[in-house]
């Protein structure tokens, strides 16, 4: 089977060792975004007006190391006053295959994301045939004008487009910082999971949508290999979209319920509610066609 993990955090180094877990667990290939986790954001360029600019040196360079066990994905800013011109480098990166949107964990920005702000990366993507990963968290209804006007740009909804798990809330309200954001944070998942993931389903009637399967163990509180609560929800997200618009991921190096790669992974592989077509969709072959990603 050709299994591509569509989402990876990777840097500074680790993609020899990167390769060596996935030559043993028979993942083909991994979509990166580089985030270096113990400077959270890193590596990028600090801009005027509090924009920055991201880099991706330690997935570019496994990227050319390792040919086809790695692309990239490169994390955008609207206020960035080059946007544009950091889209068509991007276009024109040959291991780049995508563009990445932060826009659920901060208050701010998803306001301006509901007021339209991001329509012109949104157009930029479109230009430059680039898909669009991002990241909602709990407020999928937001990405239905956008969907609407940019029917031609495919858009991947990460995290199962649910709220953040309850284990990383109290991190996202120290990141944001403000006096209501332990509470804010607490209330927003406090929705029975099967009505959240409800409104995520919603999107599946727009063709130009797709959903990232991950985090799933943590967002839907079932820890621990097999998994077995998760099952019945990814069911119901096959059946609304299609296993051909799900994409898992495993999001290795920030999952906070602590599997191993293995254990995510083979959490799928065992689902016996899977069949042999939808296995080899969700596990790769969704990600190769939407990321127009040949193996």
């Amino acid at each position: 089977m050709d299994i591509v993990d569509s989402q990876l955090h990777l840097g500074p180094g680790g993609a020899a060792e990167a390769v060596a877990a996935m030559d043993a667990l028979g993942i083909r290939s991994a979509l990166i975004h580089e985030y270096w986790m113990g400077t959270p954001g890193h590596p990028r360029y600090e801009l005027a007006g509090g924009a920055f600019r991201t880099t991706s040196p330690t997935a570019e360079l496994a990227a050319w190391s390792y040919p086809g066990r790695f692309a990239y994905v490169v994390h955008v800013d609207r206020r960035d006053p080059e946007v544009r011109a950091v889209i068509r480098m991007a276009r024109d990166a040959t291991h780049a295959l995508a563009l990445r949107l932060l826009v659920g964990t901060d208050r701010g920005e998803r306001a301006a994301f509901a007021e339209g702000a991001y329509e012109e990366i949104f157009a930029a993507a479109g230009d430059c045939g680039l898909p669009i990963f991002i990241a909602i968290s709990g407020h999928a209804d937001l990405l239905a004008p956008y969907l609407k006007k940019f029917p031609d740009v495919k858009v991947v909804v990460d995290h199962c487009g649910m709220p953040p798990s309850k284990a990383i809330r109290p991190l996202i309200a120290e990141m944001e910082g403000l006096p209501d954001s332990a509470e804010y944070w607490a209330r927003l998942g406090e929705a029975p999971l099967s009505e959240q993931l409800g409104k995520v389903l919603e999107l599946a009637h727009f063709p130009n949508v797709a959903l990232k399967w991950a985090h799933a163990s943590a967002i839907f509180e079932a820890p621990d290999y097999p998994n077995l609560g998760v099952r019945p929800h990814l069911r119901r997200t096959l059946d609304a979209f299609g296993a051909e618009r799900v994409m898992w991921g495993s999001d290795i190096t920030a999952l906070p319920t602590g599997e191993t790669w293995a254990q995510v992974l083979f959490s799928v592989i065992d689902n016996p509610d899977l069949g042999p077509a939808e296995r080899e969709h969700l596990l790769g072959g969704a990600a190769r066609r939407w990321l127009d990603w040949p193996a």
